[in-house]
C-alpha cells in the first residue's frame, strides 16, 4: 500500500510539476507528460529506490522497536530521509539517455536532489506513513 502511494505521488508530481517547471520543455498533452513520468519512474531511479530500501528499511523497524519512540514522527522522519538518498543515489546510477552529458555520481545525485528532491521527499512521507499506520498500529505493545 505504502509503495502504490509513493509511486503515485512520484508520477503524479512530475507530471504536474516538474514537467510545467521545465522551461525547455513543450507544451504536451497530460497523457504524454504521463507516460513520460511511468517511464521515469521506472528508469530513473523511483522504482529501484523502493526494491533497493528493503534491507535499510528492515534495520529501520528494528531499531524502532528499540527505541520505543513515537512512530507517527519515526517513522515518516526515516522514511523520507531514506526514500530521498536512496532516490537521489539510484538517480545518478541509472543510465542517461545519449543527449545528456556525462557527469560524475556527485553531480548526477545533485542534480536528481534539485530536479526531484521534494518528490523523493512527499513519497518517502507518504510510504511511511502508511507503513506506520497499517502495520504498527496494529502490533500490541510487548512488555
Amino acid at each position: 500500500m505504502g509503495a502504490t502511494a509513493a509511486s503515485l505521488i512520484y508520477v503524479v508530481w512530475d507530471a504536474l510539476v516538474f514537467m510545467r517547471s521545465e522551461p525547455q520543455t513543450p507544451q504536451v498533452g497530460m497523457g504524454f507528460r504521463f507516460l513520460f513520468a511511468l517511464f521515469f519512474w521506472v528508469a530513473g531511479g523511483f522504482a529501484p529506490t523502493l526494491l533497493v530500501m528493503i534491507v535499510p528499511w528492515s534495520l529501520a523497524v528494528s531499531a524502532y522497536r528499540k527505541l520505543q519512540c513515537s512512530g507517527q514522527l519515526y517513522f515518516p522522519g526515516v522514511g523520507a530521509f531514506m526514500v530521498f538518498v536512496l532516490g537521489c543515489t539510484s538517480a545518478s546510477l541509472a543510465p542517461k539517455p545519449l543527449f545528456v552529458e556525462d557527469q560524475t555520481f556527485l553531480q548526477g545525485a545533485t542534480i536528481a536532489a534539485e530536479r526531484q528532491g521534494i518528490a523523493f521527499l512527499l513519497a518517502g512521507l507518504a510510504f511511511e506513513a502508511c507503513y506506520w499506520f497499517f502495520g504498527e498500529q496494529q502490533i500490541p505493545a510487548q512488555e
